[in-house]
């Protein structure tokens, strides 16, 4: 491949990323604040191959949704993880998974940080809504043989393969 062509793939993966990531508002731990330079290094990986990325449409939270699910938080839930559609996401991709009979873990530990669920049979580690870019440049660096899928919205997720 042509230098050329090589920054036109990773000039289009950037466009990708960007425009289907939802990006977190903390970053003040980040030794890397640059978002431009992250977006980047992340689209030089799936360029090289280190990772394959796939977005997943799909009609309001259809992919997610089966006629068993119960609507709303948790009855016994002591304290619902972050804001209300959050929330709810989460545990509609939790009963998804679980009525599928797979294991469903909250809050995994990634190489960098958390995740907000693992899917132990599959080897996905799943994110609700915003995502720290930094955490995920880093978990991308150094976790092999997984995947992270990202959930930013009620119509879409992107996965990403390692």
């Amino acid at each position: 491949m042509t230098w050329k062509k090589v920054e036109k793939n990773i000039l289009e993966t950037t466009n990708f990323l960007k425009n289907n990531i939802e990006l977190s508002p903390y970053t003040q731990n980040d030794p890397i604040k640059c978002n431009n330079c992250l977006f980047r290094m992340i689209s030089i990986l799936i360029v090289s191959g280190k990772i394959n990325t796939t977005k997943i449409n799909y009609e309001q939270n259809k992919i997610w949704n089966f006629k068993k699910y119960k609507h709303g938080p948790e009855k016994n839930s002591t304290k619902p993880h972050g804001a209300i559609w959050h929330n709810n996401m989460m545990n509609m991709i939790k009963n998804y998974f679980e009525h599928h009979c797979l294991n469903v873990y909250s809050e995994p530990n990634l190489h960098y940080g958390q995740a907000d669920l693992y899917v132990k049979e599959i080897s996905t580690y799943i994110e609700v809504g915003s995502i720290n870019l930094y955490k995920l440049y880093l978990n991308f660096s150094f976790m092999s043989e997984c995947k992270i899928l990202i959930v930013p919205s009620d119509f879409y997720s992107v996965e990403f393969k390692m």
